[in-house]
């Protein structure tokens, strides 16, 4: 049975799942969660042994005393890091172990990784990384220019399943001002810069308000230039941060993602395409992975406001492509992109590294 101590599980439902179907599949898995998230709840309802702390630095001394109690209590095979504080404390905690467990990483998002920033040589840079899992195709490109060798890039899309998710009724955005028969675009994300938020209101500054297509802004704003913007168009709704972003989204009828760089592969849109809503996504990251473009959404060049309006004007415009995307949309999540992959691949995963042991892997 393979033994897995999984570090840095929160409130990522992917990940939540994740760890149950990893246990129902057999894996001996023991998880440390953070003690102010639903992981807690979830390890209590899979039969998961779990120990709770919050990785508070990369370099934190708790953190690396409980990995090394766990590791001597415990014969672990594999310790899977969800987290850059997770990687990085695990890493100096097994540094002079004679025979340390496989490390496995996570990579969501591409940048902030420098060859000479010791953050960066003490994580994903490190050679003790048997395995890194990228969330996409892109993040895999990316590490790659680190002359990371492929053995040791594993790209795992992190999988949905749409009996996850139930929309909210259209009336639900009544109470935002949003007639009901306008045509609601969806954005959810942190507002700020690298999300193309900018783009997307200069966007909605060529749209005329009889045109009745109305944006629809879920999350916190981080930007002050555009906190300047709220109220100023009638057609723009800031919601800010909202617990039940999901299934509002799919209440509307498009979703939108302006990202400029950066872009692993967005959740925001995984759920709103797992409930069959269009996309309209930029040409960044993982993103064209994601959506094929006008097959189940369409993809327009990052930092073009005008193919973003023309975009979403083709979607308001048109129901009927509407109807068609987004069953195309619920389609790709249900197939290539469904979360049963997801379990399969980490599993396989697992038993490449274990069979082929922690040296073949580092060539």
């Amino acid at each position: 049975m393979t033994r897995v101590l999984l570090s840095g599980l929160s409130n990522d439902r992917v990940e939540l799942n994740l760890a149950c179907a990893l246990r129902k599949s057999g894996v001996e898995l023991f998880a440390i969660d953070d003690p102010h998230s639903s992981a807690i709840e979830w390890c209590q309802s899979c039969g998961i042994p779990h120990m709770d702390h919050e990785f508070h630095n990369r370099f934190e001394h708790e953190a690396i005393v409980i990995y090394r109690e766990l590791l001597r209590a415990h014969a672990f095979d594999i310790l899977h890091c969800l987290t850059n504080r997770a990687l990085s404390t695990a890493l100096l905690a097994t540094r002079h172990m004679d025979r340390p467990p496989t490390i496995i990483a996570y990579r969501g998002t591409m940048g902030h990784l420098h060859h000479w920033d010791p953050a960066s040589r003490l994580s994903y840079l490190s050679p003790r990384v048997d395995a890194i899992v990228c969330v996409s195709d892109a993040v895999r490109r990316y590490l790659k220019e680190f002359d990371i060798p492929d053995s040791r890039l594993d790209v795992i899309w992190k999988g949905h399943d749409p009996a996850w998710y139930s929309a909210s009724p259209r009336t639900a955005l009544a109470e935002f001002g949003i007639p009901p028969d306008a045509v609601a675009v969806g954005f959810v994300g942190n507002i700020r810069p690298v999300k193309g938020a900018d783009d997307l209101l200069r966007a909605f500054d060529g749209i005329r308000p009889g045109e009745n297509i109305h944006l629809v802004l879920i999350g916190e704003v981080r930007d002050r230039h555009i906190e300047k913007q709220i109220g100023r168009h009638p057609h723009v709704h800031f919601l800010g941060f909202r617990p039940d972003a999901a299934p509002l989204v799919g209440a509307c009828d498009a979703a939108v993602m302006p990202s400029i760089e950066r872009e692993g592969l967005p959740k925001a849109m995984l759920e709103a395409m797992a409930q069959g809503i269009p996309p309209i996504v930029t040409d960044v990251g993982g993103m064209p992975e994601l959506v094929e473009h006008e097959a189940c959404g369409l993809v327009v060049p990052p930092r073009d406001p005008a193919a973003l309006r023309d975009a979403i004007r083709r979607l308001a415009r048109d129901a009927a492509l509407r109807r068609r995307m987004g069953a195309a949309a619920r389609a790709r999540i249900d197939g290539p992109f469904h979360f049963r992959h997801t379990v399969e691949k980490t599993l396989a995963l697992y038993a490449r590294l274990l069979s082929t042991g922690t040296e073949a892997a580092r060539l």
